[in-house]
């Protein structure tokens, strides 16, 4: 009888050191914070371009719906915003898209985006299909927040659109290469 009791309380100890560290590393996990989520991609359903801070669970549900055709991630925007930028399927090229740190403007809460070319030989012509990135701010309260493309990049898209670039590049064939340059963030 000793001996299953025995047994029994060694089995109960084990059962307790291999499962103790699971319950002790899960109560020590912190969640993700909610600034460092972000979703990024090259393929959406969203044909149009869409350059936006969205505020509501219902223009974020409707725009995960839209385009990806599935519910939209919890999001707390009682606290938060998510600030998004979809090309959409007419874009002229693939860019690195990318968010700098917010800052105040005229009772305005900027969030400044850049649009680093990524330089591709392509190996046929080029087919945007609704690259985005999206990620999530703080919300200041009782501020507006507005998304604006840096000055830097918006410059160098202008100038290959007025320089006829964009277009010769659509027809350029050769193997893949690829190389991303980065415009800094003002």
């Amino acid at each position: 009888m000793k001996r299953k009791q025995h047994h029994f309380l060694i089995f109960i100890l084990l059962l307790l050191f291999m499962f103790f560290p699971v319950l002790g590393r899960s109560e020590t996990l912190q969640p993700a914070s909610p600034q460092d989520m972000t979703w990024k991609g090259s393929i959406s359903s969203q044909k149009e371009q869409f350059i936006k801070v969205v505020e509501t669970q219902e223009q974020w549900s409707e725009l995960w719906k839209r385009a990806f055709d599935k519910y939209a991630p919890y999001i707390d925007f009682e606290k938060h915003v998510v600030a998004c930028i979809f090309l959409g399927h007419s874009a002229d090229w693939l860019y690195s898209i990318s968010f700098g740190k917010p800052f105040m403007r005229d009772n305005l809460m900027v969030i400044p985006f850049g649009l680093p070319e990524i330089i591709l030989e392509l190996s046929g012509p080029f087919k945007a299909s609704g690259q985005y990135s999206m990620k999530v701010f703080e919300k200041k309260k009782d501020i507006k927040m507005i998304l604006e493309e840096d000055y830097i990049s918006r410059k160098r898209r202008s100038a290959r659109h007025s320089a006829g670039e964009i277009s010769a590049r659509r027809n350029t064939f050769s193997t893949c290469q690829c190389v991303v340059r980065p415009a800094p963030l003002q």
